[in-house]
């Protein structure tokens, strides 16, 4: 590894999105380019991730929207808001969310409880307790007597009532029983899901294509390969069912960009769909490929964003003094909170 630059003192480095990440000092949070440079400085109590060009972020109780400049192009009386996805963002006032456009203008009124994102031109919502999903002109579409539901892919969405899960289709028709206790996203017209124990893979018929005797790790394919485990041990099923990856590893992660992040007796490094160790495992932390690059932590102190030849575009350091440490771990708690809830959002 090249390990010649120059360190930068930043902690908390998220994933690349949009040519950006997240990052933070004692100061507060920020974002780095994919050369490592501070192009927006670390002045802001909160940021969240850049799509579509913008990100939101929050100094004190004000929110707003930035550009890759830092520049405020939209700002309101925000209280939160989450990432742009198909032109729209969902913010939050007076404790209720609702739909901005990139003009800022008011899409959908500020009436849900909560809310995800727009995806094949759906978002589920959420009001008095119930869910369904709304259009882009903020149309009921899809009933609000869900218990919780879930994105729209491929034409499907997912939906839950009394703890049953299943798929409807975009008006509102059970495509997919209310039968099963997961059910995952349709990927390339296949739809994993879990009865009794058992993991099944549906066609977007709710027809059987094969049944699986091994655990589910991921509820979903990735790349054409599903995480699956064995007596302990993790490997990758493909969309036949026939194992591709052999249960060798004692953690396995989705492929993304064409690698899974995987680890061995603590040491973790990334390997492609042959389950060749095209960067070794010797990481003791390590984060999936976003962007090109991918998080690694080797232990000494410092962490790096690695390329696929596992060569260090940039390099982080942690090392702070007593007070300073004290510091960041005040941002490291509103970080974290505000992480866990967008991933969850999210993925």
């Amino acid at each position: 590894m090249n390990t010649e630059i120059k360190p930068i003192k930043y902690v908390l480095p998220f994933n690349f999105r949009d040519g950006m990440v997240q990052v933070a000092t004692r100061k507060g949070m920020g974002y780095a380019n994919k050369k490592g440079e501070l192009v927006i400085p670390c002045e802001y109590d909160l940021t969240y991730p850049f799509s579509e060009g913008l990100a939101f972020v929050k100094k004190q109780d004000s929110g707003a929207f930035i550009n890759k400049s830092g520049d405020v192009v939209l700002s309101g009386d925000y209280t939160d808001a989450d990432v742009f996805m198909d032109g729209f963002a969902t913010v939050v006032k007076d404790g209720q969310w609702g739909f901005i456009n990139k003009k800022g203008e008011q899409v959908i009124p500020y009436i849900y409880d909560d809310v995800l994102w727009f995806s094949e031109g759906l978002c589920g919502v959420v009001k008095n307790d119930k869910a369904g999903f709304i259009n882009t002109k903020g149309e009921v579409v899809v009933p609000l007597e869900y218990d919780d539901v879930l994105a729209f892919n491929e034409g499907l969405g997912q939906v839950c009532k009394e703890n049953k899960w299943g798929c409807v289709d975009a008006l509102g028709n059970i495509v997919i029983p209310m039968e099963y206790t997961i059910v995952g996203e349709c990927r390339n017209g296949l739809i994993c899901v879990e009865k009794e124990g058992k993991l099944i893979v549906l066609n977007k018929s709710g027809e059987e294509v094969f049944s699986s005797p091994y655990e589910f790790v991921e509820e979903v394919f990735n790349e054409g390969l599903l995480v699956v485990r064995h007596e302990r041990k993790y490997g990758c099923i493909n969309e036949r069912g026939e194992i591709v990856i052999p249960f060798e590893y004692d953690d396995l992660r989705n492929f993304k960009e064409g690698l899974a992040v995987a680890q061995k007796s603590g040491r973790w490094g990334f390997i492609n769909k042959n389950n060749e160790q095209v960067i070794p495992l010797q990481y003791i932390k390590a984060s999936d490929f976003n962007d090109g690059l991918a998080y690694v932590n080797t232990g000494k102190r410092k962490s790096y964003y690695i390329d696929k030849e596992n060569k260090a575009h940039i390099v982080l350091t942690k090392e702070y003094n007593t007070m300073e440490k004290i510091t960041a771990a005040l941002v490291v708690v509103a970080v974290l909170g505000a992480a866990v809830y967008w991933i969850s959002k999210l993925f």
